[in-house]
């Protein structure tokens, strides 16, 4: 079934995350993706553990893909590529490791979209420096309202950089497509260069939390205040935790709320008034010193239970899921969070499938797993006419 980008050539020259995540989208859409790999393979394919010899991560972050093998030791596989390049609509590097002769400057190719993803960007004293995922997190102070105020910082568990780096590169490649196409469709040679950064990428994801940001060991606000909030780990009910907000519960309902959750003792406790009038409950001021409050009261109840007596009264709450509890639940099935892709084996693979869908355009069915190691050379190359 074709897809909203179906017509689109793209080759991919990309290893780990965020290269491979950007063009894998893309293919999700319906565009038409080679993946170049060096003969040892892309690098995310032994990350541990192994599946049959290939990486969860990396068969994740490659379906809808075709993927070759090129060595830049041969100038017959640079030729190759270069001549791939030059029917393409989009280019996906990885800024570092090309030979020369693929970059920008050398390609003549006018009516590429040529997206470089790097750790830090084209310009500055960092901009030939090699960057990790967990390098630009630091550098981008990314890690800075994780763990306890005053205690050493803690990354993020997941690949936050590099992820956010292939969505705006994403959008970033369709703007340009949009550029180009629009000058003139039928002769689509205004190509562009366009650079994305895991650096610039983090610092842009963190602008929501800056605008807050005054003086860190002062409180400003709820919605802004993760600087000065130690880490939320929820609130334990009988069976498992959960986060709420009682920001819109006042007066009689919040009063309502605490009969409904058996907590009449709670009025004799001196923080009271706090619990009382602290209306955001776990996004609260004091929600550190009232959680020991609340969850005395949750700890009678299981969760669905507590949450359906914050909600009847105004209020919002959500279970705390972990991967398994999250693959279980009903909202995931709904919005087709997660499919099975039949992998090349005839094995099933749960995979996150993309956040989207359109209402007019048709979205392609995912049945490309990602490629074994130069499936696709022969088929790739006789599309070029040229023999492996």
């Amino acid at each position: 079934m074709p897809g909203p980008l179906d017509g689109y050539r793209v080759v991919e020259i990309a290893e780990d995350v965020a290269g491979p995540f950007t063009a894998m989208s893309l293919g999700d859409a319906g565009a038409d993706v080679v993946k170049i790999e060096p003969p040892q393979g892309d690098r995310s394919r032994t990350w541990a553990p192994s599946l049959d010899g290939d990486s969860p991560v990396f068969r994740t972050l490659n379906r809808s893909k075709r993927g070759i093998v090129l060595d830049w030791s041969s100038e017959q596989d640079i030729e190759t590529a270069r001549r791939l390049l030059a029917q393409a609509d989009v280019a996906v590097v990885d800024k570092y490791g090309l030979p020369p002769e693929l970059s920008w400057e050398q390609l003549n190719a006018p009516g590429l979209v040529y997206c470089a993803i790097s750790g830090f960007g084209p310009h500055g004293p960092w901009a030939d420096r090699p960057a990790s995922e967990i390098g630009t997190q630091m550098a981008s102070e990314a890690t800075s309202s994780l763990g306890n105020l005053g205690e050493p910082p803690v990354r993020h568990g997941s690949d936050i950089g590099s992820v956010f780096a292939a969505n705006n590169a994403i959008q970033a490649i369709c703007a340009a497509l949009y550029a180009r196409d629009d000058s003139d469709p039928a002769n689509p040679t205004g190509g562009q260069r366009v650079e994305v950064s895991l650096f610039g990428s983090l610092i842009a994801m963190r602008s929501t939390l800056w605008v807050a940001l005054s003086n860190p060991d002062e409180w400003w606000g709820f919605h802004l205040d993760s600087y000065v909030k130690p880490p939320d780990h929820g609130y334990q009910c009988r069976d498992l935790p959960i986060y709420f907000s009682l920001a819109r519960i006042r007066g009689q309902g919040f009063e309502s709320l605490i009969d409904d959750l058996d907590m009449g003792w709670a009025r004799d406790h001196p923080d009271y008034d706090r619990l009382r009038t602290d209306g955001a409950g776990g996004a609260g001021r004091y929600s550190a010193e009232l959680k020991p409050l609340w969850e005395r009261g949750f700890a009678n109840f299981d969760a669905d239970q507590v949450m359906e007596i914050v909600e009847r009264h105004g209020g919002w709450a959500f279970p705390m899921h972990d991967y398994e509890r999250l693959s279980k639940d009903p909202q995931v099935e709904a919005v087709g969070a997660i499919i099975n892709l039949e992998q090349s084996d005839g094995s099933l693979m749960r995979q996150v499938a993309p956040p989207w869908d359109f209402e007019g355009t048709p979205v392609p069915t995912l049945t490309r797993p990602a490629p074994a190691l130069g499936q696709h050379q022969d088929e790739v190359l006789a599309e070029l006419g040229t023999r492996s």
